[in-house]
């Protein structure tokens, strides 16, 4: 399974960093982004939470995943990326600024949707333990995401009224 899921991370590495290459810059239309991601989307609707997950959908799981987090890191980021890469006398202060997913959010979401697993198997009873300051909220708000782009109906309840009123 840790191959697998390797292999899967792989290909959402290979696709995010291509994805920011090709609309990082100012003049792309991010629409053209959202087009790109809703192709894989719509090949795989519909899903249900029983069956389907793991195997064949591996890789459309890490691509669709890549556009999500290629979108969000343009919109979080990609104006102060602009700025830095534009001023003069700063050298490659750009990319450490950019908001981008860490390993271990991206390795948690893809274990979560099945892509350890060759076989098909169900969404059902996936317990993942995220320790702090490992991005639970950024976990929850791409999970939500790619439930939602699947057409699952989707609601995120939080204990802390802080972290609703910080991550919403």
């Amino acid at each position: 399974e840790k191959d697998e899921l390797l292999k899967c991370f792989d290909i959402f590495d290979e696709n995010y960093k291509m994805l920011l290459g090709e609309f990082l810059h100012p003049e792309a239309d991010l629409n053209n982004l959202v087009c790109h991601v809703m192709n894989f989307v719509n090949k795989q609707k519909p899903i249900q939470c029983e069956t389907g997950w793991g195997g064949a959908m591996n890789s459309t799981i890490s691509n669709i995943l890549a556009g999500v987090f290629a979108l969000f890191t343009i919109l979080k980021s990609g104006a102060s990326y602009h700025r830095i890469e534009t001023a003069d006398g700063v050298s490659d202060l750009g990319n450490k600024l950019l908001m981008k997913p860490h390993n271990i959010q991206v390795l948690t979401l893809l274990n979560m949707f099945g892509c350890a697993s060759t076989v098909e198997r169900s969404l059902e009873s996936q317990l993942m333990q995220i320790r702090t300051g490992e991005g639970k909220s950024m976990i929850m708000g791409a999970a939500s995401t790619m439930l939602g782009l699947l057409g699952f109906n989707v609601r995120c309840v939080c204990y802390s009224e802080y972290l609703s009123n910080r991550d919403f």
